[in-house]
């Protein structure tokens, strides 16, 4: 078996102090030739063991080293050569000083060495907690920014990641995830993450909790409300400073869950907000639109109650018609406040089918409004075109399209329905040549209870319930809904539903 030469191995350590040993011997020799002084001599002997302290561990390398040159020096440059003996009273003094000289170069040497592996350790930890930072930043859910500190504990310290999350009134630890480093599998150590969520320290390997422990234990976020216990396992060989950065990503991390915890609350609040606006305009369009229909009705058949026999045929029927209107626009809108209701919140789902389009637009068109002054056409596609959807509810959609556009455009102006495929879904389109819809109103008008600018052209009244009915058809099936402008003058509204294949015949 080849043994392992580890770059600070006590045998790498040896194959170098010899090999800069001998190359100082060696360079010695050529500045003898050259005719150099033994100064330089002794010179190279230092950088030699100022190069032993920097590829070593230094300490004892630097010592022997020390030693080693000026026994070189001795017996390869000081009369006579080839010995240890010195002719010159003078050469051990000589020897000391270079002794004492290599061994400080080398002692500093090696400390700078120590120094600059330091700073090296210190900037790539200040590092990756910039880099953790900088993800943390962008994550928003509570998911992914344990995904980033199982990418810190796995990537940065090489461990694996236990995160135990608070359940309950926050006392108590739920189920744990793991998050291996190398695909093995990680030791569950439950009782002592529950020490550390209790003592609000950390609590495991190198702890005074449960020192004998596999992991390290860290309690994350403040001790009043900690939002889990995160552990790196094995904790064994972990330094003082990668204890530290440990400690510091935890405290990130807390930060970020703190700030995913606020931002889920803002929308839960903005949601709230949002329901108690929905009820108080449902309250106003209650007290308000429908409150005109039911009085008109009520006054009406006052009157045929009180003077039917003495009023003509054709009275009394303008008199039921105005009845039978009013009583079918309540219908149409507490049906459309039903079904945006119950698709938004999840009552009802689609019973879809392969369906012809052909077929739902003609089946629209026989259950829109009637108004001989705004002329409504289908314009049939050039193909056949299926879509998976709700029948019913695509059908109450268009209805609710083409009666918007009767009832928002002038006298005069056509209704157009056409469809076309694009890419995966089939549009299905509205087209008025009416005045068109502001910028400024084509986010609102899809909106519940928003009718737009108020009066409609004929004076007829609207809840603005059509669009948003529409719209939840669209969203239940997968699709959507916008409005386009059309040239030269007019709106379009598109509805888009999933298509299906013509099957081959």
């Amino acid at each position: 078996m080849i043994p392992v030469l580890r770059r600070d191995g006590p045998l790498a350590s040896l194959l170098v102090t010899a090999g800069l040993l001998a190359g100082a011997t060696l360079l010695g020799a050529a500045w003898r030739a050259a005719g150099l002084q033994e100064a330089t001599v002794v010179v190279t002997y230092v950088l030699a063991v100022i190069g032993v302290a920097l590829a070593t561990p230094g300490g004892p390398w630097c010592l022997a080293a020390s030693a080693l040159s000026v026994l070189a020096f001795n017996f390869f440059f000081a009369a006579p050569t080839l010995s240890l003996a010195a002719l010159d009273p003078a050469m051990p003094g000589t020897f000391a000083v270079m002794f004492v000289v290599a061994l400080v170069a080398g002692h500093l040497a090696a400390r700078l060495r120590l120094q600059a592996r330091a700073a090296e350790a210190a900037r790539e930890r200040t590092q990756a907690l910039l880099d953790l930072s900088q993800r943390l930043q962008d994550c928003t859910a509570g998911a992914d920014v344990i995904a980033a500190l199982a990418a810190a504990a796995t990537g940065t310290l090489g461990r694996s990641l236990a995160w135990y999350p608070t359940a309950g009134d926050g006392r108590g630890l739920g189920e744990p995830t793991f998050f291996s480093a190398d695909g093995s599998s990680v030791v569950e150590e439950g009782t002592v993450a529950l020490r550390a969520l209790a003592n609000g320290a950390p609590a495991g390997s190198g702890t005074p909790a449960f020192g004998s422990a596999s992991g390290l234990y860290q309690p994350v976020g403040p001790a009043t409300c900690p939002h889990g216990v995160a552990g790196v396992v094995p904790a064994a060989g972990l330094s003082a400073e990668e204890r530290d950065l440990w400690g510091s990503v935890c405290g990130l991390v807390a930060l970020a869950l703190d700030r995913v915890d606020a931002l889920e609350q803002r929308e839960e609040e903005a949601v709230r907000a949002r329901d108690q606006r929905t009820r108080a305009d449902l309250l106003r369009s209650i007290s308000h639109d429908l409150r005109t229909p039911l009085t008109s009705i009520a006054g009406t058949a006052d009157v045929l109650l009180e003077a039917g026999p003495s009023l003509d045929d054709a009275a009394r029927g303008r008199l039921l018609a105005g009845i039978r209107d009013d009583a079918r626009w309540l219908r149409d809108t507490v049906e459309n406040l039903l079904t945006v209701t119950r698709l938004e919140e999840g009552g009802v789902r689609p019973l879809a089918d392969v369906e012809l389009v052909d077929d739902l637009v003609e089946e629209a068109l026989r259950h829109a409004a009637a108004d001989p002054a705004h002329p409504v056409r289908f314009e049939p596609p050039e193909g056949p075109l299926l879509v998976r959807a709700d029948p019913s509810l695509v059908v109450q959609a268009l209805v609710n399209l083409v009666n918007n556009a009767v009832a928002h455009t002038p006298a005069g102006c056509a209704v157009t329905v056409f469809a076309a495929r694009s890419g995966a879904s089939v549009e299905l389109c509205v087209a008025d040549d009416g005045p068109g819809i502001p910028d400024s109103e084509k986010d609102l008008i899809f909106e519940a209870f928003h009718s737009g600018s108020g009066t409609l052209p004929d004076g007829t009244r609207s809840a603005g319930l059509g669009l948003s009915v529409c719209r939840a058809v669209a969203r239940a099936h997968g699709g959507g809904i916008c409005v386009r402008d059309r040239r030269p003058h007019g709106s379009v509204f598109v509805l888009s539903l999933p298509a299906e294949e013509v099957p081959d015949v």
